[in-house]
């Protein structure tokens, strides 16, 4: 075996040195560690104030004092804060001032089969990365004659005067209209799935329809919204065309005590939880048009938020019972309280990540609880305390 010599050993050693260090250090900074895209993560309590913090564990700011008037819902699009209370608001300054952005702000609450008023407001206030940003909120306009689904949209980071009507419906695909929207999430694929109601303007009290739209471009036809309930007893004002399928619980004009439902996602997965504690979760693989009932969840317990964070893992915040997972290889949801405190509300889950210098990517869940905000960094597997507090929405 042939034997280098000693100062061809010595060249190959600084040559790996010298691109050790390049991939380490850049001007005397470890890029293993300097971030290069970091988030900001957004959060509000109860009594109204609005906190930031930019690592989610260590340092918030308050960036607006309470008000008295508890936060219903936040997101941020572009360089604004969308924050819903009683109206809308924006902030283009990183939350030193908020302006009104849209005063028509729907509102849905209803009374839980145990007497305490559920409002499920988390999908309320929208942003969607796959359709260019575009933010959609839900309206309470009464011109039944323009506003068809009760859903607004701006393209324009939710900037004031910005908001536009969605109601470009397929005229053949729905059945009556008006209905108004009360929960929307987009799937993985870009489908935009809606949850709409009737409600007593047909005398049917229709709770649970399911709209469908499949892009943003208002000018093509087959984007337009589409419903896909099913209809197996041929109920009034409901589209004909599904017949056959099984819709979600209960259905038709008999029933008195509907469930109260918000949507959620995993992947092309669409899931419905029940705010009311009657009926669970339910999921659909064909955008609505047909529902299954899921397991493992509590009895008598409202289920009041639902995400997918990083289309990884799907978990359901709960009402007085804490946080439930999705086990995916067996279909059925289970506790994922570790870390967290008994007796836990949860009311609203996000999703962040850090990306490094070196290509590393972070991602953490936060979840907004009655004891505090609590952080994940494995997946929402564990958790730890961040903030205590009484919160209500993160993003």
């Amino acid at each position: 075996m042939r034997k280098l010599p000693l100062f061809y050993i010595s060249g190959i050693s600084i040559v790996l040195l010298m691109l050790y260090s390049a991939c380490r250090r850049s001007n005397g900074i470890d890029n293993n560690n300097v971030i290069q895209t970091p988030f900001s993560l957004y959060f509000s309590d109860t009594a109204g104030a609005l906190f930031n913090s930019n690592d989610g564990s260590t340092y918030s700011k308050l960036v607006f004092p309470p008000d008295g008037k508890s936060c219903r819902a936040i997101t941020t699009s572009g360089p604004n804060i969308l924050w819903a209370k009683t109206h809308l608001y924006y902030s283009n300054n990183n939350g030193k001032n908020f302006n009104l952005d849209y005063d028509t702000l729907a509102q849905f609450s209803r009374l839980n089969c145990i007497g305490s008023i559920v409002g499920l407001n988390q999908s309320m206030l929208v942003t969607y990365p796959q359709w260019d940003n575009r933010v959609y909120t839900m309206s309470a306009s009464q011109d039944a004659g323009r506003n068809w689904l009760g859903l607004m949209y701006s393209d324009n980071y939710g900037n004031p005067r910005t908001w536009a009507l969605d109601g470009y419906f397929d005229t053949l695909g729905v059945g009556g209209m008006p209905v108004r929207m009360r929960s929307i999430t987009m799937l993985a694929n870009g489908t935009l799935c809606g949850l709409a109601y009737s409600g007593p303007a047909f005398g049917d009290n229709y709770h649970n329809r399911n709209f469908v739209r499949k892009g943003k471009d208002d000018n093509v036809y087959a984007n337009r919204w589409k419903e896909v309930t099913a209809n197996p007893d041929i109920i009034p004002h409901i589209v004909f065309t599904n017949t056959t399928g099984t819709p979600l619980p209960p259905y038709g004009a008999t029933y008195v005590d509907t469930g109260f439902f918000t949507l959620g996602h995993l992947n092309n997965r669409l899931i419905a939880i029940d705010g009311s504690c009657r009926y669970g979760a339910w999921y659909s693989d064909d955008d609505g048009a047909n529902w299954q009932k899921y397991s493992g969840l509590p009895d008598n317990t409202s289920l009041l938020c639902i995400e997918a964070p990083f289309e990884e893992v799907c978990l359901i915040g709960t009402a007085g019972k804490g946080l439930y997972i999705l086990n995916t290889h067996t279909g059925l949801w289970e506790p994922n309280n570790q870390g967290l405190a008994s007796n836990l509300t949860v009311r609203d889950i996000a999703a962040k990540s850090n990306i490094y210098k070196n290509g590393t990517v972070r991602k953490f869940i936060y979840i907004a609880t009655n004891k505090g905000l609590f952080e994940s960094s494995d997946g929402g597997r564990n958790w730890t305390l961040a903030f205590p507090g009484n919160y209500v929405a993160v993003n």
